[in-house]
């Protein structure tokens, strides 16, 4: 089983923060709000993981019931590839990817306003 993690998103991150990758703005900005609407779905995923995955299993005050509700808490929070582990590793994903879009269309921006500048420039206004 393969699990995405954060190193997987740094080379996008290095590419746009070298500016090599540039972004629309009007592309991006959807882009963005996607990433965002995603983000917002594991948070509610997450925050419903608290209160219903992780809840003691109603089998009754005794060692069998104790028992199990340990395993299936653990399940749920603890172990490596637990649902929290694995949406929390993927909320931290989407983040970034988020945060590279919205830099791409930083660089998008600044490179458009320097050629703007240059234009401007040799055709001799301000």
């Amino acid at each position: 089983m393969y699990i995405v993690g954060e190193k997987d998103a740094v080379p996008l991150r290095d590419t746009v923060t070298s500016g090599q990758v540039q972004l629309d703005p009007t592309a991006g900005e959807e882009l963005r709000k996607q990433l965002q609407a995603q983000i917002d779905q594991v948070d509610h995923w997450l925050e419903r993981a608290k209160v219903s995955i992780a809840r003691p299993v109603p089998l009754g005050a005794n060692p069998v019931g104790d028992k199990m509700r340990d395993k299936f808490t653990h399940r749920a929070e603890g172990e490596q590839y637990s649902f929290v582990n694995v949406m929390t590793a993927y909320r931290s994903v989407l983040e970034q990817t988020k945060n590279s879009i919205v830099a791409a269309i930083d660089n998008f921006t600044r490179l458009d306003e320097e050629s703007q500048a240059e234009l401007k420039k040799h055709m001799g206004t301000s």
